[in-house]
């Protein structure tokens, strides 16, 4: 199997437990990720993290920490029960939050890029192997 279909099929594996209602999902649906969005101050990257747009507070910069300690763990969990990498998982979840999560306005991060203002309702590009 080569290394893409392997991603392809953890990002299968990993989106299907994502969207299945599980607790793990909305535990990252009910984190601070939302607020974070929608301050312009920080977005979702292509690697299933939050990053901080241009310089931020110290408080926002913690609060990004702490939304990333709690994916981390999520994508550890994740990934251990699906016999997957944890980038994997990680970046499988990405192409669900570009696709689901990120509005209007809101920033974002695609691989080697730099950040990108959602513009309207004009979808957010995913990574390649997003699928």
């Amino acid at each position: 199997m080569t290394r893409r279909m392997k991603f392809r099929a953890a990002a299968a594996i990993g989106l299907a437990a994502i969207t299945g209602g599980s607790a793990a999902y909305a535990m990252l649906q009910n984190d601070a990720s939302a607020s974070l969005r929608s301050s312009g101050q920080a977005g979702e990257q292509a690697d299933g993290y939050m990053g901080v747009v241009g310089s931020a507070s110290a408080d926002i910069r913690a609060q990004v920490e702490a939304v990333n300690i709690k994916r981390r763990a999520y994508y550890t969990d994740l990934a251990a029960k699906r016999g997957a990498k944890i980038e994997e998982v990680a970046a499988a979840t990405a192409c669900e939050i570009f696709a689901s999560r990120v509005g209007p306005g809101q920033y974002y991060r695609l691989p080697g890029g730099s950040w990108t203002k959602r513009e309207g309702n004009a979808p957010v590009p995913k990574p390649s192997y997003c699928g």
